[in-house]
């Protein structure tokens, strides 16, 4: 941990203890009230050690060494989501690695941007003896560039360069948000495909199309926070930090009762554990591909289940508020999404341009008194 509170019987410090090339940093921060603060001054710490360990920093210090001496360290600190860096980091080290950062300027930024686009996805399949490949999304591009910029960013901060070159870089232009949804026809087949060794599955895809939970949300759900008394899921350390509880239908209340009674049974904490190492379920992605495969539905992640609950529920005309709140959206803008495809004042306009229209009949003056 960089940083680590110990309270004392009148006072609570804040302490760092690092490590830069082999040598370990230790100390107090004892103007720290809270763990931001004391993160904050950790950062600052580090900043100064490089600057007076290795003379000017912007002149000495590598973006590889940034990444895995200060960036990594702050991203397990303060982002939930610092394991999806990971994956990301690496296109990024690769190019921008053995570069200083002084050297990392607009044009080499625009470079791996158009590079990264024009790079193919590749897929393998049996070991390697099958490949294929697609494009590379305008998405996946640009979530790397969003994630180069937040490193550089923390070096501005830290005094390590005057300024981030990804500032003058614009994003590509064309990403759509993702609408996939699970068709009712697709939705037979996919049930029909999750027996024997993908049996596990039903329960996990049915919770996901009656709560609407993300993947770690449900996955990782302990027995706790499961309240029959009151109908409803406690969801706790979600994305964005906004826990929100999600209610039960009968369907929802009928499955987690079962997995609610085995779990107790069994001693587990959470609901879907691994048998083999007593441990939640981190994901369920390789059952999920091949149960798509026998279904025969292309193109459909396990995300997408938490789509087709927001646009169902659009469907039937719930408020985008009520939605909101039951998927823990931080903003309503993340819910307007689900109302495009379902959007029923949309469909009567257009059925309405679709009707001939009546035929006019003039009626004179004359004619309106009975002349």
């Amino acid at each position: 941990m960089p940083v680590k509170k110990v309270v004392g019987k009148s006072k609570t410090t804040w302490y760092y203890n690092f490590r830069v090339r082999g040598v370990r940093y230790r100390g107090a921060i004892p103007e720290a009230t809270n763990k931001q603060q004391a993160e904050q001054a950790e950062t600052k710490i580090r900043n100064e050690i490089y600057e007076g360990k290795f003379g000017r920093a912007t002149t000495a210090l590598r973006l590889k060494e940034f990444v895995d001496q200060v960036y990594r360290p702050w991203a397990k600190s303060n982002k939930r989501s610092w394991k999806i860096d990971e994956s990301r980091l690496k296109p990024i080290v690769d190019f921008f690695g053995k570069k200083r950062l002084n050297e990392i300027n607009t044009f080499l930024v625009e470079k791996f941007k158009r590079d990264r686009k024009a790079t193919p996805i590749i897929f393998s399949r049996h070991g390697g003896s099958e490949t294929r490949e697609r494009p590379r999304s305008i998405a996946s591009v640009n979530r790397e560039l969003c994630l180069l910029s937040k490193i550089l960013s923390l070096a501005v901060t830290g005094r390590l360069i005057s300024q981030n070159p990804c500032r003058e870089v614009d994003l590509l232009k064309g990403e759509q948000p993702r609408t996939r949804y699970l068709k009712p026809d697709e939705e037979e087949r996919l049930i029909q495909a999750l027996t024997g060794p993908r049996r596990h599955m039903l329960q996990i895809v049915e919770l996901y199309l009656n709560t609407g939970m993300r993947e770690a949300e449900l996955l990782r759900l302990p027995v706790h926070l499961v309240d029959f008394h009151r109908d409803v899921i406690y969801v706790k350390n979600t994305k964005g930090d906004i826990d929100h509880d999600v209610p039960m239908n009968n369907r929802a209340r009928q499955i987690l009762m079962d997995l609610v009674t085995k779990a107790q049974a069994k001693g587990y904490e959470f609901l879907f554990t691994n048998p083999k190492t007593e441990k939640p379920y981190t994901t369920i992605k390789t059952a999920w591909s091949t149960a798509c495969r026998l279904a025969g539905i292309t193109d459909l992640r396990i995300h997408d289940l938490r789509h087709t609950f927001g646009t169902r529920a659009a469907d039937q005309g719930v408020p985008l508020s009520a939605i909101r709140d039951v998927m823990g959206h931080k903003s309503i803008k993340t819910t307007e999404r689900y109302a495009h495809a379902t959007d029923e004042a949309k469909r009567r306009a257009v059925e309405a341009a679709g009707r001939k229209p009546a035929k006019v009949v003039k009626i004179w003056p004359s004619q309106a008194v009975g002349e």
